[in-house]
């Protein structure tokens, strides 16, 4: 995607009758003049398409988009419980409050309950034990987000022998 294009990306899509999505964010930017409430993508350079399968090689035909995010060797798949996440990380303003630390870096987490329930992950990071970095796997993406230790499980991990 090139910068700053995802609202005119989405659109565009739109117009073509392609299913799609950009999470925005609300951020308040000054100008030299004065503040200002500006609506910016909560991911850079993503808009998340859901087209049908005679849509698929149209998406790539618009201006402004590059490729689809691959992930092991294919097109990444996005499940409708991470794009609810992600919509609810909009709807509730970006972050959650949030927490103390009782899963470590590296880590397969999920959520259990509230707006964030069923999104998977990695922690990558802690800073002061009250925010954790999750790395989503489907996406291949960073998102820090707050919720409360007590909602968040660690995975269990399936025992092999060879």
């Amino acid at each position: 995607m090139a910068p700053r294009t995802e609202k005119k990306v989405a659109k565009r899509l739109q117009d073509s009758g392609i299913e799609n999505y950009v999470p925005i964010k609300r951020e308040k930017r000054k100008w030299s003049d004065r503040m200002k409430w500006v609506d910016l993508p909560l991911i850079n350079g993503y808009v998340f398409v859901k087209p049908k399968l005679n849509q698929r090689d149209a998406v790539l035909q618009h201006a402004g988009v590059l490729s689809y995010v691959r992930y092991n060797g294919g097109d990444a798949l996005v499940r409708d419980r991470e794009m609810e996440a992600l919509q609810s990380i909009e709807s509730k303003g970006y972050f959650v409050e949030g927490v103390e630390k009782h899963v470590e870096i590296g880590d397969e987490v999920v959520i259990q309950h509230g707006p964030f329930k069923g999104l998977e992950g990695v922690i990558k990071e802690s800073a002061n034990g009250k925010m954790v970095t999750i790395h989503i796997k489907s996406l291949d993406l960073d998102l820090k987000v707050r919720v409360p230790a007590e909602i968040v499980e660690k995975q269990k991990t399936n025992v092999s022998y060879h």
